[in-house]
């Protein structure tokens, strides 16, 4: 009888392990809704409500998909993970804050098929502090102080931005590495409106940032379209076949960096091009006219156009 009872009591002991383990796990793949529920453990038929309720219980490098349109919340993203809502929108509404932080130790996050609306109160679209990979693709985000996208890695870091529209912010992209740690940036078919400044690269504390930019808009932006600004390090920038117009200050603003331009057009901007040092080169196949001024190279350079 007491072997029976000790096997009962084992057998229940285990049946609870379990079943606290089964709570406990975290799925690769996990599901929100505007109906959801965070206490639901974010599976399709029983979705959570926001992406921060749903990250905790997806697995590192798992993915989160959305039901149904919606507003999901700001989240931090600390490890590897996917947020794909293409087809069906998962949004983010934020004021005073950020809207997406990713803070990765060496890890790959890809966000797809978001709108981020910042108010004109909120900080940044996505704040990038981490180290790793950062694919953006079909972004929406406006309305943010400081940048739509802010590129700030701590590490060794590559950012990848496609098919995606930045609007009425502080700045469009803008990055600033915080270590001597190398930055590629690859800006692919974005359009980058009516913000205070496009896209501004910076380097301030050494290392070196390099930047393509193709196929995109840079266009209606306060001051600046495209800026390098280099206190220390190093940063080398190619600009093809993109469109940078109707700018209020500078269309291309090389400083201290090495840009080179090609196949673009550079048009209605207050000074086309400026290159107060460094290195600015062309591949003389560019359309560069009806600028308030369309600027001039250091003598030394060959002909812009």
């Amino acid at each position: 009888m007491k072997l029976k009872t000790l096997a009962c009591a084992v057998g229940a002991a285990l049946a609870l392990a379990l079943q606290v383990g089964a709570a406990n796990a975290q799925a690769t793949r996990t599901w929100v809704s505007g109906v959801g529920d965070d206490a639901n453990p974010c599976s399709r038929t029983a979705p959570c409500k926001t992406f921060a309720g749903a990250i905790s219980k997806t697995a590192t490098d798992g993915e989160i998909n959305c039901l149904d349109p919606g507003g999901y919340g700001a989240v931090t993203i600390t490890k590897g993970i996917t947020i794909n809502c293409e087809n069906t929108l998962g949004s983010v509404l934020v004021s005073g804050t950020n809207g997406i932080v990713v803070n990765t130790p060496g890890s790959i996050v890809t966000l797809k098929g978001l709108e981020i609306e910042g108010l004109n109160t909120g900080l940044n679209g996505i704040q990038y502090i981490g180290s790793g990979i950062l694919h953006v693709h079909k972004l929406q985000a406006r309305k943010f102080t400081q940048g739509a996208i802010n590129f700030s890695p701590n590490g060794a870091a590559e950012m990848y931005v496609t098919e995606s529209y930045l609007t009425d912010s502080g700045t469009g992209i803008v990055s600033t590495p915080s270590t001597s740690n190398p930055a590629t940036i690859s800006i692919h078919n974005v359009r980058v409106e009516n913000n205070t400044n496009g896209i501004t690269l910076n380097r301030t504390v050494g290392g070196t940032t390099k930047a393509t930019v193709s196929e995109s808009v840079i266009s209606g932006n306060g001051g600046n379209g495209v800026t390098t600004s280099i206190a220390s390090g190093a940063i080398t920038l190619m600009l093809q076949t993109d469109v940078i117009s109707n700018n209020g200050g500078i269309g291309v603003s090389n400083n201290s960096g090495t840009t080179k331009i090609g196949n673009s057009v550079v048009t209605g901007n207050g000074t086309a091009v400026a290159n107060s040092s460094g290195t600015f080169l062309s591949y003389k196949n560019n359309q560069i006219d009806d600028n308030t001024a369309n600027g001039a190279l250091p003598l030394t350079q060959a002909p812009f156009n």
